[in-house]
């Protein structure tokens, strides 16, 4: 299978044009998908705005015409589990069948979220029950449509119960984060679990510099500096092929910007071409 390499779009804004902008760009450039995140205010942000996810995937769907649409991940609990499924259908239809349908059970860092919104939280066994209901919903006979595919669905996140229920009941698993080496263990023992064709996906904050001086600069100004790719794009194309190695089927990639410093087409001329 020949790895995919996709990208999150700029939904932590007040104007909806780069976000769509960066879409067809996408698309242009020839990545292969394009994933938006579910939240109702970025983590550990309340005061920054963001895009609804499935409002957003719906205008990127009308948007672009070709490309692989996607959620990283919507958190199954935020919403009755028939209203996701809905929600899902409807963006399958509009995409003309692009979508894949990324679930998460939420964890610890989503839990302010659901406390300022008046939603309750649950217990893990709760909320992973919710990611179950979900994806039931999601193949009832009631919500099917004429010539339209189930959506794809992976479920995300890194807990021993959630990769086991991904195993039993998704079309493939996503990890945000982490090293390669700890997906190699994950990726193939969650295969093991499955016992049928399933995809893993990777997904994580990437930091390109043109040289080591302007990434040891811009490293400096990140406290998150420990959990990026980062690198000039010869080392960070190693460090990917580390995760494709790992059996990562699709990267997703959140391409930080620089300036001056286009981070997508970088990728596209000088970290792609190292990839094949």
């Amino acid at each position: 299978m020949t790895t995919r390499y996709s990208v999150t779009l700029p939904q932590f804004r007040n104007e909806a044009d780069p976000m769509l902008d960066a879409a067809r760009r996408a698309e242009a450039l020839g990545f292969d998908g394009v994933y938006v995140f579910d939240h109702l205010f970025p983590l550990g942000s309340p005061d920054r705005p963001i895009f609804e996810g499935f409002v957003a995937l719906g205008a990127v769907a009308a948007a672009t015409s070709k490309i692989t649409i996607g959620t990283l991940v919507v958190r199954a609990p935020i919403r009755p589990a028939w209203t996701t499924a809905k929600a899902a259908w409807s963006a399958q239809a509009i995409s003309g069948g692009r979508l894949t349908l990324g679930l998460g059970a939420a964890d610890s860092m989503s839990k302010p979220e659901f406390e300022a919104y008046g939603l309750p939280f649950g217990s893990a066994t709760e909320r992973i029950g919710m990611v179950r209901d979900t994806i039931t919903a999601l193949h009832a006979p009631e919500l099917q449509l004429p010539e339209v595919a189930v959506p794809k669905t992976w479920i995300g996140g890194r807990s021993a119960a959630v990769r086991t229920v991904a195993a039993e009941i998704a079309d493939g698993w996503n990890a945000w984060g982490g090293n390669a080496d700890r997906l190699a263990v994950e990726s193939f023992e969650i295969r093991e679990q499955a016992g049928r064709p399933f995809e893993v996906s990777w997904g994580g904050q990437v930091l390109l510099a043109p040289d080591e001086r302007q990434l040891a600069e811009r490293l400096v100004q990140r406290e998150d500096a420990d959990r990026l790719v980062a690198g000039t794009p010869d080392r960070v194309a190693e460090q990917l092929r580390a995760f494709v190695t790992a059996g990562a089927d699709e990267l997703v990639l959140s391409l930080l910007s620089s300036p001056g410093w286009d981070s997508w087409d970088i990728f596209v001329e000088e970290v792609r071409p190292l990839l094949r």
